[in-house]
């Protein structure tokens, strides 16, 4: 292709990938959203600073995704929760790996010796198709799964740039786009673990298409490898720190399968994959997957066939890989790009965000042949024409379940069954759905079937007493946090929740202990800091107030109403200055708020403080339960 038949697809596919999610943008945040992005207290910059980005980036320690998590501060910081800037950067990134993935099958193709004509049409099509399958919806819809999209994306540029070196006959070029190949894995891994597999493909690619599957390069490079490889042991090395194993080892406190009946299910579940990829109907797209559990290697029977076949398809590809050097490598990069998630972490057994690299292994293959063996090609560029227009509105429509939290949980339960783990957790997501649109009494049916098939889930409980709480009947939203805090004692949010009752019910005291317990337990729980400021608001203790309102106020600098009572209270503890500082800030957010102007012309008042009442002030927003 030349420079301008180039930019021609490249913007075709911008158009398709374009056209695809652009109904995605009002997607409103999903389930993981709100943990690492609206209640993340990390990554709520207000402005630029270098402290605030590592803060950002680093976070709790906890996680090993750090510049993944700076895209979310940056998107904090220009447009707070305002979905659609996130939705426009995970497009970004999916475009992006477009691009690449058109650039790499260009040059592979070419490296294997195919027709010409026919390799820059087979790289087209098979990319438009990998664009807009609707497979791909959870990674590039789903905001969190941004950490797959961008790690996936990096790994992508990174073996763009190698192969651009690796043709590069200038030196001083070829050290620039090596630099460019390590940096982009670099950025791979530390946006989510799968790119760790980075390495290991960017070698795959050179010994397969560089050097021809030759054992001679194996030995001249010996220590040459032996080197890499200790480099990447050393990398790998703060993935194995103790908060890691800790974390792993927790994981499996709350998974309903043992790391034995993990690995023996997952070859079955790496041709449930296989079968997503072929026929993509919306009937089988969903947000939870939950094959049957492998026990044993006879139960079910389809667990030793199905490692018996994994084991002769590698075999096979290692054997006749001079013969089928495409085929070999698609099935390498299949079971490479999903190695991590299919082995023994405790994650769930199926999702299908997994599958948005590993995808490639059975779409390019399938769409390549069809255009190097058939004779007519205007037939059967029509044909797969087609094929991206059924399955460009296929993603549109499953981008139009995602827009509706409850109806993406309904479509959940429809295809699951009672008998699986992926059936209680759509009743306990629906209720927590529910209860975030206001309807309390569809929460309560929801929760008490989740409760029904596993009375052993704290979740469902909270929720439960969200809706008993917002209904008004508070003995009842009791008796649900309770026994939430019963089966999970470390459970911070149902104490906080627990602490909104007894505000309710007029008793402080009580809610000030638990309040204090929600932050011995997750000291970012920001509401905590804000009932506790009203709590001895009320009493008439603006000095034991006023702290816990600043760290609201550090948490949720946009949340305006905090203004206000952090106003009040620095009025009512002589602080004019500072409340009127304080005013001024709210009203910088919103200049219409009148309780805030009011403070203003309070402290503008000789004496101000003498003054014992709020001027009709409703100083605080009134308790609020929250979902998980």
């Amino acid at each position: 292709m030349n420079r301008l038949q180039l930019l021609l697809a490249g913007a075709l596919l911008c158009a398709l990938g374009i056209i695809a999610y652009a109904n995605s943008f009002s997607v409103p945040f999903h389930f993981d959203d709100e943990r690492h992005i609206s209640e993340n207290r990390y990554i709520r910059l207000t402005s630029f600073s270098a402290a605030g980005l590592w803060s950002a980036m680093i976070q709790d320690r906890k996680n090993n995704r750090p510049f993944s998590n700076l895209t979310f501060a940056l998107n904090y910081c220009l447009h707070g929760e305002r979905v659609w800037g996130y939705h426009l950067v995970n497009l970004m990134f999916h475009l992006g790996a477009s691009a690449a993935i058109f650039f790499i099958l260009l040059r592979t193709f070419c490296r294997a010796g195919l027709p010409e004509i026919r390799r820059d049409w087979a790289a087209l099509v098979a990319t438009a198709v990998w664009t807009v399958h609707p497979l791909q919806t959870q990674a590039v819809t789903y905001i969190v799964q941004r950490q797959t999209v961008m790690a996936s994306a990096f790994t992508l540029f990174s073996l763009a740039a190698y192969l651009r070196g690796r043709e590069s006959a200038q030196r001083s070029r070829r050290f620039f786009l090596y630099f460019l190949t390590s940096l982009f894995a670099i950025i791979s891994i530390g946006s989510k673990e799968i790119g760790l597999i980075t390495p290991l493909l960017l070698f795959l690619y050179e010994v397969y298409f560089f050097q021809k599957l030759s054992s001679a390069f194996l030995r001249r490079r010996a220590k040459t490898l032996i080197l890499a490889a200790i480099i990447l042991a050393a990398l790998l090395l703060p993935y194995f720190r103790p908060e890691m194993q800790n974390k792993i080892f927790q994981g499996y406190k709350n998974c309903p399968f043992t790391p034995g009946q993990r690995l023996l299910t997952e070859p079955r579940v790496l041709f449930d994959y296989l079968s997503l990829i072929l026929l993509p109907l919306p009937s089988r797209l969903s947000l939870e997957h939950a094959p049957v559990i492998s026990s044993s290697l006879v139960h079910p029977w389809t667990t030793l066939p199905a490692i018996l076949a994994w084991i002769a398809m590698l075999f096979a590809a290692i054997r006749f890989a001079r013969q089928q050097p495409l085929l070999s490598f698609a099935l390498l990069w299949y079971l490479g790009n999903l190695f991590l998630e299919s082995s023994f972490l405790p994650l769930d057994l199926m999702n299908e965000h997994r599958l948005y690299l590993p995808s490639l292994a059975l779409i390019v293959p399938m769409v390549a042949a069809s255009v190097f063996k058939w004779p007519r090609l205007g037939v059967t560029l029509a044909g797969i024409g087609v094929l991206v227009l059924v399955l460009g509105a296929g993603t549109i429509a499953r981008n139009k379940v995602w827009q509706n939290p409850p109806l993406l949980w309904r479509d959940a339960l429809r295809k699951s069954d009672d008998r699986n783990r992926a059936w209680i957790g759509a009743w306990i997501n629906l209720c927590v759905e529910e209860n975030e649109a206001g309807r309390y009494h569809a929460a309560l049916f929801a929760c008490q079937r989740a409760i029904r098939n596993n009375p052993k889930i704290a979740h469902s409980y909270n929720s439960l007493g969200v809706a008993y709480f917002q209904l008004g009947n508070f003995p009842e939203a009791r008796k649900a946090f309770e026994q939430a805090i019963a089966l999970n004692p470390n459970m911070a949010l149902a104490y906080l929740n627990l602490a909104d009752v007894c505000i309710q019910e007029a008793k402080p005291e009580e809610a000030l202990v638990l309040l204090q317990r929600t932050l011995s337990l997750d000291a970012s729980f920001s509401d905590a800091y804000l009932r506790l400021g009203e709590i001895y608001l009320s009493r008439h203790q603006p000095e034991r107030a006023i702290p816990y309102l600043r760290e609201y106020l550090r948490q949720k600098p946009k949340w305006i109403p905090a203004y206000s009572v952090l106003a009040f209270a620095l009025l009512k503890a002589g602080d004019c200055v500072e409340a009127e500082n304080t005013a001024r800030q709210g009203l910088g957010l919103n200049p219409v708020r009148p309780e805030l102007k009011m403070i203003l012309q309070e402290c503008s008042q000789p004496f101000p403080a003498s003054t014992g009442d709020t001027g009709g002030l409703e100083i605080a927003p009134s308790p609020n339960p929250k979902n998980p």
